[in-house]
């Protein structure tokens, strides 16, 4: 089955219900399922093959989402772009993935290079105007007025054919970009449909880009699959979500951590109504403390950690229905079995920390033309995802930091996560975050952010460091200590640990 072949069959159940909300108006699913079929129609006579790459730059909302549900119906390998990537990593993505089409807005085509742009066959513009567009460009309504034939599929395709090529962000080494099946990604909706027993009464509201396989398997397909309903937000400040939210009233919510926080401490998050809300799922980073303690505040519903990576989907969650766990990543999901192992490759005992591996027969196929990175990450069976936790005694899993985040101070190990919940503990800290800086004679030294509670006083370094050595071994306590006012983040969202390292080292902990 195919992500587009979920579509047609919910479109086939309830023709007239509404499958998505957006800037442009609701969109039935008889609709979506038409502009799908002509769009898929329009691709494949612009001369785009099975197995052919089409790129999307395009914002969060109904274009991206028929877009790629026509990419899948014509048997396309889609690769989603985010608009934040900068002109050479757009350049690197669509040279190295061969991409043969790119489907984009005239605002977001002008951060693609003219030689980038040179490799392609075409340019598809949604949002055109009434202009005559240039030579090897087409208006996307012009594929919407075509035929809504279906493309005859292609002789030779495999049963299970790529469909969606996603490129890791790549700081500290050239994008990877992570090929998975349309089998593999329609069975792992599935399960997140059984896991979280989705029905056609659900409703979610997506703040970030369908794009993110994050999202597209946890709240696109999963709302398109059941005949549920999904609201696509372009921009995700605050008020523009907190009105779609009014408007929608979701049932269920994914959100990264750092934005979770920012919606829940906007004044009108207060006044918000979460009568219909079931769960919030929180995922894509570790999830402060003080996160959590804002949904319990303000929401009143649970906050369900989820965990995952691009190479295997999801493969943690805190159980839907129970028992919940503040702080755990929660249990393998349906169809994922999780190890935590030592170095040597045994089962940790309850409490000890180790690595996570994940085996799955949904995680994706390999590393798009690259072989040895494949077999490096495959060969086993088992996937180390480099993530690092312990496991208590009813088998949930509690995060304890990146393997690659480890510092090492003189030999001896210290974990960034056991440190930061030790800073964290103290009632005036919001937020904290431990790097390793480097050191003439240690090789490397614990160095800690923090950020204060609204109001708070700051307790400062030579108090926080008291704290902090009452709760760790004493080489785990941070040499030094600087509060920050907001946090560096990665394109993503994520927390740049890597630039904390940089002002560490040479920026005297401030932002430069």
């Amino acid at each position: 089955m195919t992500l587009a072949a979920m579509l047609d069959d919910a479109a086939a159940r309830s023709p007239h219900a509404v499958a998505i909300q957006s800037s442009a108006g609701p969109l039935s699913y008889a609709d979506l399922a038409d502009r799908v079929a002509r769009v898929a129609h329009g691709f494949v006579s612009l001369g785009l093959t099975s197995q052919d790459r089409v790129a999307f730059l395009l914002p969060n909302g109904v274009e991206l989402a028929i877009s790629i549900l026509a990419a899948a119906k014509a048997g396309l390998v889609a690769v989603p772009l985010s608009p934040t990537f900068a002109p050479p990593q757009l350049e690197y993505i669509l040279r190295h993935s061969s991409t043969r089409m790119l489907v984009t807005t005239p605002a977001l085509l002008g951060a693609v290079t003219a030689e980038a742009r040179d490799q392609l066959d075409a340019v598809v513009l949604c949002g055109a105007g009434a202009d005559e567009p240039p030579a090897g460009v087409v208006p996307f309504e012009q594929l919407l007025a075509g035929p809504a034939a279906t493309p005859a599929p292609a002789r030779g395709l495999a049963s299970d054919p790529i469909g969606l090529l996603v490129y890791t962000s790549g700081t500290t080494s050239r994008p990877k970009g992570v090929a998975h099946t349309q089998g593999r990604m329609t069975h792992r909706v599935g399960l997140f449909i059984d896991e979280m027993t989705l029905t056609a009464d659900d409703a979610t509201l997506a703040c970030v880009s369908i794009g993110r396989p994050v999202f597209l398997l946890g709240q696109l397909m999963p709302m398109l699959s059941v005949g549920g309903s999904i609201t696509l937000l372009e921009h995700h400040d605050a008020e523009s979500f907190w009105r779609a939210h009014a408007a929608s009233r979701p049932t269920y919510l994914l959100t990264p951590p750092a934005l979770t926080r920012d919606l829940l401490e906007h004044a009108a998050a207060r006044a918000a109504d979460f009568s219909r809300l079931r769960f919030l799922l929180v995922g894509g980073d570790k999830c402060p403390a003080a996160v959590h303690a804002l949904v319990a505040d303000v929401v009143r519903k649970p906050l369900l950690e989820i965990c995952g990576m691009t190479e295997t989907g999801f493969y943690c969650i805190c159980p839907p229905h129970g028992p919940h766990k503040p702080g755990s990543i929660g249990q393998a999901m349906m169809g994922v079995a999780v190890r935590v192992v030592t170095e040597s490759g045994a089962d940790t005992a309850p409490g000890e920390v180790g690595r996570i591996l994940v085996r799955t027969p949904d995680m994706m196929v390999g590393y798009w033309n690259d072989t040895l990175a494949t077999h490096r990450m495959l060969k086993s069976g088992w996937l180390d995802t480099e993530d690092l936790a312990w496991t208590d005694d009813d088998g949930f899993l509690w995060f304890a930091g990146r393997q690659k985040d480890m510092i090492s101070r003189g030999g001896f190990k210290v974990a960034p996560a056991m440190v930061e919940e030790a800073v964290l503990a103290h009632a005036d800290v919001a937020s904290a975050a431990v790097v390793g800086a480097s050191d003439e004679r240690q090789g490397q030294v614990p160095v800690a952010f923090y950020e204060l509670r609204p109001g708070a006083v700051d307790p400062g370094p030579e108090a926080l460091t008291a704290w902090t050595a009452a709760r760790v071994e004493p080489l785990s306590v941070p040499v030094r200590f600087y509060r920050v006012d907001r946090w560096p983040r990665t394109a993503q969202g994520k927390l740049d640990r890597a630039r904390l390292v940089w002002m560490a080292d040479f920026g005297d902990g401030r932002e430069i």
